[in-house]
């Protein structure tokens, strides 16, 4: 297979699950047009690396590029195109000016109670639509993403389970969740019913009035007005706003503070949240972790807690 063709494949597959991939696809066409439309076994490591890489300190840019090829890359070898990735590159390492938002525990009760504005006469159901949603995407640490692509066929609420397919890096993985989470779903779905099912069980579990998926620039444009009737901002004059994807930051960040108060093995455990969030590997949990004080707090205490039994150790010792 030629590179264009596998291009265009995979620029489909990502706009058919309801991705905008409008930069990724641009990087791509580059990438295509500065190696020529050769074969794939001909794409050497080396055309990777003179493509991702330029002159002077890594830039975001070189990341885009980067993140890009590598999903690019992992899709043609999921379909069988190629044995081995050609692109072995590492990622660049660069400043980061940005910080995710970690919303706490009261703003996120705010967030709830915002969708109480969305309430019409022609979309009755439209809050508890967007307020499930949100729950669904805090607790359950979905990307905004996978919480539009749930169908009804995968929530199943008798094994607690959400199946989340084909997703970032083409992985599919299985969500547990918990009894409060699954009763609220139990309620929504009821009320769900209630709206059309125009493709039957595999109908969008969170849909328009329609019945039919949500565009996540849609999702993105509501959880503005949630954000702003709750009052949750950052200070004046500051770059960016809390965004919708921070939900699943916080979900990381409020999972490890958990943890941390249980007095559990946290570096154990880290493994099995990377595979929760559906992670490659644990560095991509790693950059979800952002340093709250509240973290920090009961990181320092375990730190604490360490010291003085070394130093109890010590001193049994002598």
């Amino acid at each position: 297979m030629n590179l264009y063709v596998a291009i265009a494949q995979y620029v489909t597959l990502k706009r058919s699950l309801g991705a905008v991939f409008s930069a990724e696809a641009r990087v791509l066409w580059m990438f295509g047009r500065t190696v020529g439309d050769i074969s794939l076994e001909k794409i050497s490591p080396e055309y990777c690396h003179l493509f991702c890489r330029g002159k002077g300190p890594p830039t975001s840019w070189w990341e885009r590029k980067h993140y890009s090829l590598q999903a690019f890359f992992t899709f043609v070898v999921s379909r069988g195109h190629l044995d081995v990735s050609p692109f072995v590159e590492k990622a660049p390492k660069i400043l980061r000016s940005f910080e995710p938002y970690i919303y706490s525990q009261e703003e996120l009760i705010r967030l709830l109670h915002a969708t109480t504005i969305l309430e019409s006469e022609r979309s009755p159901l439209q809050p508890l639509v967007f307020r499930i949603l949100l729950l669904v995407l805090y607790i359950a640490g979905l990307r905004p993403g996978e919480g539009l692509r749930l169908r009804c066929c995968d929530v199943d609420l008798r094994d607690r389970v959400l199946a989340i397919w084909d997703t970032k890096f083409f992985k599919s993985r299985f969500v547990p969740i918990g009894q409060p989470l699954t009763r609220a779903l139990e309620s929504y779905r009821t009320e769900r019913l209630r709206l059309p099912m125009p493709e039957g069980p595999r109908s969008a579990f969170f849909p328009s009035g329609a019945g039919h998926p949500m565009s996540l620039k849609w999702l993105e444009r509501i959880f503005a007005r949630l954000r702003d009737q709750a009052g949750v901002r950052r200070p004046p004059g500051t770059r960016w706003q809390p965004r919708l994807h921070d939900l699943r930051h916080t979900f990381a960040v409020h999972r490890l503070t958990a943890w941390y108060r249980a007095g559990a093995d946290v570096q154990a455990l880290l493994p099995l949240l990377a595979t929760y969030l559906g992670h490659i590997n644990v560095s991509g949990t790693q950059t979800y972790l952002t340093m709250t004080s509240e973290l920090l707090a009961e990181a320092s205490q375990r730190f604490d807690l360490y010291a003085a039994i070394g130093r109890e150790e010590e001193e049994h010792g002598h």
